[in-house]
């Protein structure tokens, strides 16, 4: 049996909540790395400052972040769901 648009939906919240808890636990793991970075950093500038060494520069990564090119409220009209479900994309 093919499932409703209400079933699509459930699971594409389901879906989205779970993605939404995978990057807050990724965004936790970074905040912790760049402390202990951090922390490390402090510990080689100071140990380089004992014995003569250059400085560490600290230069940190870029950092991207994604960006969603639709409108939200865009994504949310019926044609939308239909285009999804028909496999078109969201594209217009």
């Amino acid at each position: 049996m093919a499932k409703s648009i209400q079933e699509w939906i459930r699971e594409g919240e389901e879906l989205h909540a779970a993605a939404v808890s995978d990057l807050q636990e990724l965004e936790r793991q970074l905040a912790e790395i760049d402390q202990k970075r951090a922390e490390k950093l402090a510990e080689v500038n100071q140990i380089a400052g004992i014995i003569g060494k250059p400085m560490a520069d600290g230069v940190r990564r870029v950092t991207a972040y994604p960006v969603d090119e639709h409108d939200p409220a865009s994504n949310s009209s019926s044609a939308t769901i239909a285009r999804a479900l028909a496999g078109k994309g969201l594209h217009r």
